[in-house]
């Protein structure tokens, strides 16, 4: 330090040293940890809201109490991610664009069991949605027809052969039913919405299956037809080459046609791959909608609820006034020790979860 009290800028920056690094990497690890923690309390403040039937009716202090909350939450995101942006441009790494990203596993059983059974039968329909009737089946259809033309084309087997081979890959192809565009939702003011998440966490599987099966279809059509339509036709009669015995030597297709048609089935098979993971997610939505094994639904709204279909057991806590309704019109689910099933109607015995 300087005899007048200052400190040259130099000095300030060679003081700082390798421990000013770590404070910067440790506030940036802070300032992460606390948009995760509020983007948790905005879904937990939304869950419990619409679990308990939608917003209230404000009355002049609780207008004043919600317009201040409001606020605050909305200062704190844009302090959050102002801080974030401003150390990232100064590090000279610019910060990565963050899209909705898919819940982890299971992230959707962890939403409160009252907003998921109020809204089951809407994620059960947007899940639906996105697992066309036959995709897998259409799909290993078009892979085992890819895999015949590969090997006939491996083969050097008459042209003819291939080309049919071709024309039948195509109709498999546009048998193949595609789920919807996923819609990009905006984010609400208080949380994020059960069904946004719910197509949230089906929507990355669906975009790489349509991109996967797009690529198929340019590879098809743009490479791997254009290439046999322009190959040497069937010979009508044997040439010079053949009376030699160097048959085996004149290729039937264009050079490289085989290695297409094997990448036309590398292709097929990981948008096949992909069909199976946006089936296991679509399974997950659907557990969601009908898992209430042990779950609080004490303070949940039944009137109007389709109870068809969900699973409980002796630790699931109803309303007292519907459980023994809920208790007449269940049956023992299979293999589950404990758990029972709601049936469509009211039988007359009570069956026991502890059975």
């Amino acid at each position: 330090m300087s005899h007048d009290g200052g400190t040259p800028s130099r000095d300030r920056e060679s003081s700082q040293g390798p421990g000013h690094e770590d404070t910067r990497a440790a506030d940036r690890a802070l300032d992460a940890l606390l948009a995760a923690a509020h983007r948790r309390v905005g879904v937990a403040v939304h869950d419990r809201i619409m679990g308990q039937g939608g917003p209230p009716e404000l009355r002049d202090p609780d207008l004043a109490l919600d317009r201040m909350l409001a606020t605050t939450y909305r200062q704190t995101e844009l302090a959050v991610t102002t801080r974030l942006d401003r150390e990232s441009e100064a590090a000279g790494e610019p910060r990565a664009a963050q899209g909705p990203q898919a819940p982890a596993d299971h992230a959707l059983l962890r939403r409160p069991a009252a907003v998921r059974l109020k809204y089951r039968l809407e994620a059960l329909r947007i899940a639906h949605s996105f697992g066309p009737v036959g995709l897998l089946d259409s799909l290993r259809a078009a892979l085992r027809e890819a895999r015949c033309l590969a090997e006939l084309l491996e083969a050097d087997t008459a042209p003819a052969g291939a080309h049919e081979s071709v024309r039948r890959l195509d109709a498999r192809l546009a048998q193949v039913r595609l789920p919807p565009t996923p819609r990009r939702r905006a984010s609400p003011v208080i949380g994020r919405s059960y069904l946004a998440a719910v197509e949230d966490f089906l929507a990355p599987g669906a975009e790489q299956l349509v991109r996967a099966v797009r690529e198929v279809r340019l590879l098809l059509d743009e490479e791997l037809a254009p290439c046999l339509t322009d190959g040497p036709e069937e010979r009508d009669g044997p040439d010079e080459g053949d009376r030699a015995g160097e048959h085996a030597a004149v290729p039937g297709y264009p050079l490289g046609a085989d290695v297409v048609a094997q990448d036309l089935v590398d292709d097929l098979a990981d948008a096949h791959d992909q069909a199976v993971t946006l089936c296991r997610a679509i399974s997950d939505v659907e557990r969601a909608c009908t898992d209430f094994v042990g779950a609080d639904l004490r303070g949940a709204r039944l009137d109007g609820v389709q109870l068809e279909g969900i699973k409980w057991d002796a630790a699931t806590v109803w309303p007292s006034e519907w459980e023994p309704l809920i208790r007449r019109a269940s049956l023992p689910v299979g293999g589950e020790r404990g758990v029972l099933v709601v049936a469509a109607e009211p039988y007359d015995s009570v069956v026991s979860a502890d059975a």
